[in-house]
């Protein structure tokens, strides 16, 4: 693994209460995720997957940070493409 860094910054015109709905609530995430949804228990520690509709694992990692609705840090890595798996994971904050 290599250790680049990436920035990537998106605006998004919403309140961060919304935004925050669109992170976490899994009904919301199969609008505008294939379907697919999040779960988590949402608290430092605990587990994160994005599920396909037929229940594989797209991918998974750790929630490092949560301060609702301010900051979501994530610990991410692809589950299903072997090739995009052994690079490991990634860090993404949503702010």
């Amino acid at each position: 693994m290599s250790d680049n860094t990436f920035v990537y910054v998106t605006y998004i015109r919403t309140t961060p209460e919304k935004l925050w709905t669109a992170l976490t609530d899994p009904e919301f995430n199969r609008q505008f995720f294939l379907c697919s949804y999040q779960e988590s228990d949402w608290k430092v520690g605990s587990s994160w997957k994005l599920i396909f509709p037929d229940g594989r694992v797209a991918d998974s990692g750790e929630i490092l940070e949560i301060d609702p609705p301010r900051r979501l840090v994530i610990k991410w890595r692809n589950e299903w493409l072997p090739e995009v798996k052994e690079d490991g994971y990634t860090r993404c904050t949503f702010t």
